[in-house]
């Protein structure tokens, strides 16, 4: 009898144990923290975002994809968001008319989203294609081959997906832009010298001649009446 309250004691206690542990691991979870980027605000996105850009990142700001400027940074002046680090981002976009449409074929067109990084070394980056309605778990924003980009899960297909090509394809089309600006710039500049008339040598005038002087002319005699000859002279006016 003395043996079966042992037992039941050694079994109460591992019983304790076991739940002790199990406790303390949901505590440890649960004050797992991260840095916070952002406010969180009804209606934001929550996103767990790790640093895998091989540097520490400096400042973050998003916007949507038809707001023309990156408000200020989303972190604090202080805050340093380190290489390899998990931060939990709050994102709330601005309200603007192309946020979502529907049209007559009730295909709802969801907004772009694009983000600003600044590392460490004073570089900035910025992502395109952000498709933060797809997202599921846990993002990895990455760098390769000077191209920022993130990986993660979908939710409509369940696949891995990663913005690299999209990245690339955008970093292509801007730089086309900027030698297309660039270059009609310089055709603009060079119109003006191309169309001036080219100045000619002066042209020498020839001096200006002085007046000639004539001859006087002789002065014929006025013919009369008076005197005439008769015969031979000439005619005779009666």
């Amino acid at each position: 009898m003395n043996m079966r309250k042992v037992w039941a004691w050694a079994m109460a206690a591992a019983v304790c144990a076991a739940l002790a542990g199990c406790g303390q691991t949901e505590e440890t979870v649960e004050e797992e923290q991260y840095l916070t980027i952002g406010a969180a605000a009804e209606g934001a996105f929550d996103l767990l975002v790790n640093n895998a850009t091989g540097q520490d990142i400096t400042a973050f700001a998003m916007k949507t994809g038809v707001e023309e400027t990156y408000p200020a940074s989303m972190m604090g002046s202080e805050d340093v968001w380190k290489n390899g680090e998990t931060a939990e981002v709050f994102y709330l976009p601005e309200e603007t008319e192309e946020m979502e449409m529907e049209t007559e074929t009730d295909v709802v067109f969801q907004p772009s989203y694009q983000a600003q990084v600044t590392l460490a070394d004073g570089s900035v980056y910025e992502l395109t294609a952000l498709g933060l309605e797809d997202l599921d778990g846990e993002v990895s924003l990455c760098m390769e081959e000077e191209v920022l980009y993130v990986t993660y899960t979908s939710k409509t297909s369940g696949d891995t997906v990663s913005t690299k090509e999209q990245e690339m394809a955008a970093i292509a089309q801007q730089k086309a832009m900027e030698e297309a600006e660039a270059q009609a710039e310089s055709q603009a500049a060079q119109e003006p010298a191309q169309s001036a008339p080219a100045q000619s040598e002066p042209v020498q005038t020839a001096p200006a001649q002085q007046p000639v002087q004539s001859a006087p002319v002789e002065q014929i005699p006025e013919q009369t009446t008076e005197g005439c000859l008769t015969e031979g002279g000439g005619p005779v006016f009666n």
